[in-house]
């Protein structure tokens, strides 16, 4: 097939789904820095633009975008910002001592399941990291956990932080519907800690909120409220640049990969970095609420 004419199909939705074709790159090289495809969320429908020679954001009209993507694009020309002081101090004002900065790591879309009692495709936590402060001007401390080698990680994970985490804790994380997922999960499978994991559950705060909502928006987010696109932006000295392992499917990949390695050192290695990352993640949290009180100020 290679060795035969170039198709002339032009770029379209199915460059990326089902999945990222291989050769993207090559076909769209085309479309300029600041295009229309850069637009995130839900609203115009971009190939419906390019169709008509709309390719440039600058030559897009606002009134045809939503509310999020008129943000992004006014962000992206007028490297606009914003910040709603009220809305993130509403935010900030949610929050309450002891205040506990969670970050879970799961298996992958494993297709096969790995431990009894689990269905195909379902994200099974081996890892999390905590860092907190039992008040305002305490000293920010740190635990975490990663599961052993070879052996099922859910009992021993959830009773460690069952014991980690107090009653009247807040707990913070980034994108609370997947941390309320796998806590949902370990309910499930040890339905004995019931009581215990849906207070956690109540007690859950959402630190992507602010950013969901663009109560505060940097131009730099291209569009994006991820942690990997705020965190560099607002708190540049932290970076996942450089790391073995920068994000949660390296993660899930280097946990079944040391799961299959019979070296003792590799085994070391990964365990080293996947420390490292998920301790990132939750310290990230820590930086990024420090920022938004600096900005309030």
């Amino acid at each position: 097939m290679l060795k035969g004419n170039m198709p002339e199909i032009d770029i379209g939705k199915y460059c990326s789904d089902p999945y990222v074709c291989n050769f993207k790159g090559y076909c769209w090289e085309h479309i300029p820095k600041d295009s229309i495809f850069d637009l995130r969320g839900k609203g115009i429908d971009k190939f419906e633009l390019y169709k008509q020679g709309i390719v440039n954001l600058r030559d897009v009209r606002k009134d045809l975008l939503s509310r999020d993507q008129r943000i992004q694009l006014e962000g992206a020309l007028e490297k606009k910002s914003i910040l709603n002081k009220d809305r993130v101090r509403k935010f900030l004002d949610s929050l309450w001592y002891p205040l506990y900065f969670l970050d879970f790591e799961t298996t992958f879309m494993n297709p096969i399941p790995m431990f009894d009692g689990t269905r195909p495709y379902q994200e099974v936590p081996f890892q999390y990291s905590l860092h907190y402060l039992e008040n305002e001007n305490s000293e920010l401390k740190h635990n975490e956990y990663l599961a052993p080698f070879g052996v099922d990680p859910r009992k021993e994970l959830v009773e460690r932080l069952l014991n980690e985490i107090p009653n009247d804790a807040c707990v913070l994380v980034y994108n609370k519907n997947f941390e309320a997922k796998i806590l949902k999960g370990l309910k499930g499978w040890f339905p004995e800690y019931t009581e215990q994991i849906s207070n956690i559950l109540n007690n859950l705060r959402d630190l992507m909120n602010p950013f969901g909502k663009k109560d505060i928006y940097y131009w730099q987010f291209n569009g994006s409220y991820s942690i990997k696109n705020v965190l560099p932006v607002l708190v540049p000295e932290l970076s996942y640049a450089g790391m073995e392992i920068s994000d949660g499917e390296m993660a899930a990949n280097a946990y079944f990969q040391m799961q299959a390695s019979k070296d003792s050192a590799e085994i070391e290695r990964i365990r080293k970095a996947l420390l490292e990352y998920c301790k990132l993640d939750s310290l990230a949290m820590v930086r990024i609420v420090e920022k938004l009180k600096e900005l309030l100020r």
